[in-house]
């Protein structure tokens, strides 16, 4: 591994809730940023790079160069963008600026403190959309189309999905860090009777809102070889973008089978395929998503992906485990943090420290949006030591 391979070094998910009113943004914001970079045994002073959420007060709204005082030294690489201050679309740009020598330590994450605006609209609502707004659509129509096409191509069903939700809210209600723990167990029949959100995603279907912040530290090889943790190593990793994020409708020809470029450009720069995988950090905005994930991903077939999430595969226990900890179906969404969430989750798979760890977890796939988003993330991670 060269010095200048990228690694994650530090982590940190704050508490995660459905309210937090007695936290502030930057409240929230600081303590995944200075805790990550605790975890990975540095000092705010070590920070050359973030990648952060600016909530403010003070500074310069969404300049990310306001934390540069924070941090006690001279920043040389920041980002203005909130998806690029989050998930894998902000690891791998920090992973390239590490490689490439621009910054040496780089921090990523933020928060979500209002989960909703306060007219209560649906989360996705809001932004003015002059292709979609016209229609009423939000996120879950979004998704909710491709699915229907899916299960009118297909025959994908129901119980299939229902199966994936009943799978994924109960690792996270046996997860004492989630938002659902406690709350189950959840059978396929709870999900079928949840009431219809926007067919055929029935409220279960469909991932949960909250408010939290998250946060990782990536650095070099060379550096983390002074640090405690063990590091994980960034393999590789792709992006693929059909259109910006909810602006059309989503089409099932146009981006049913998006991220299967992303993959295949992924496993080929890592030498490696979907089946060398031991646990997937993957975007559940709803069940659906995943079993068209298993599919693109290629762990089977186009139109299998149904029958294969509801044998068990996806579960702790089976070939493909899929969120362990819950993943937005259970354990937390807090915004474009939820993507950093996956990451988080990733890492502490494979430095076996997680709450639902996968046993001899060596490589973990992450991946964030999918197809109602119309644009896919995707990364490989490992195991470097």
């Amino acid at each position: 591994m060269s010095d200048r391979q990228p690694v994650i070094v530090g982590i940190h998910a704050t508490e995660q809730a459905l309210s937090l009113p007695h936290r502030s943004a930057m409240d929230l914001a600081l303590e995944a940023a200075r805790e990550a970079v605790a975890d990975a045994g540095l000092r705010p002073a070590d920070v050359d790079g973030v990648q952060l959420d600016w909530p403010g007060p003070g500074g310069a709204p969404d300049d990310g160069a306001s934390w540069a005082r924070l941090f006690g030294g001279r920043l040389h690489w920041t980002s203005d963008s909130f998806m690029d201050n989050a998930g894998v679309r902000g690891l791998l740009k920090a992973a390239a600026a590490v490689r490439a020598g621009y910054a040496d330590t780089v921090v990523v994450g933020g928060c979500k403190l209002v989960s909703r605006g306060t007219d209560r609209a649906p989360v996705g609502a809001g932004r003015p959309l002059e292709f979609t707004d016209v229609w009423g659509a939000y996120v879950v129509a979004q998704f909710a189309l491709v699915a229907s096409r899916h299960m009118y191509e297909f025959g994908t069903t129901e119980e299939q999905l229902a199966q994936v939700a009943a799978t994924l809210r109960n690792n996270g209600s046996t997860n004492p860090e989630a938002m659902m723990y406690g709350r189950g167990p959840y059978t396929v029949q709870d999900v079928l009777a949840s009431r219809m959100i926007c067919s055929p995603l029935h409220l279960l279907d469909c991932c949960i809102v909250g408010e939290g912040g998250a946060a990782f530290v990536v650095t070099t090889a060379e550096r983390a070889r002074d640090l405690p943790r063990p590091p994980v190593a960034v393999l590789a990793g792709s992006m693929e973008y059909h259109h910006a994020a909810y602006v059309n409708p989503a089409l099932g020809r146009e981006v049913g089978r998006i991220g299967a470029a992303s993959a295949a450009r992924c496993y080929a720069r890592a030498g490696l395929t979907a089946h060398d995988i031991d646990v997937f950090s993957l975007y559940d905005p709803n069940s659906f998503e995943v079993i068209r994930q298993l599919e693109v991903l290629g762990l089977c077939a186009e139109g299998e992906g149904g029958p294969l999430a509801a044998s068990g595969a996806i579960a702790p226990g089976g070939r493909h485990p899929v969120n362990p900890d819950g993943g937005c179906l259970s354990y937390a969404w807090n915004g474009t943090q939820q993507m950093t969430l996956r990451v988080v989750e990733a890492v502490r798979q494979l430095r076996g420290s997680a709450v639902h760890q996968i046993p001899g977890a060596g490589l973990a796939l992450v991946a964030n949006a999918g197809s109602g988003a119309q644009h896919y993330e995707i990364c490989l991670l490992g195991r470097s030591r």
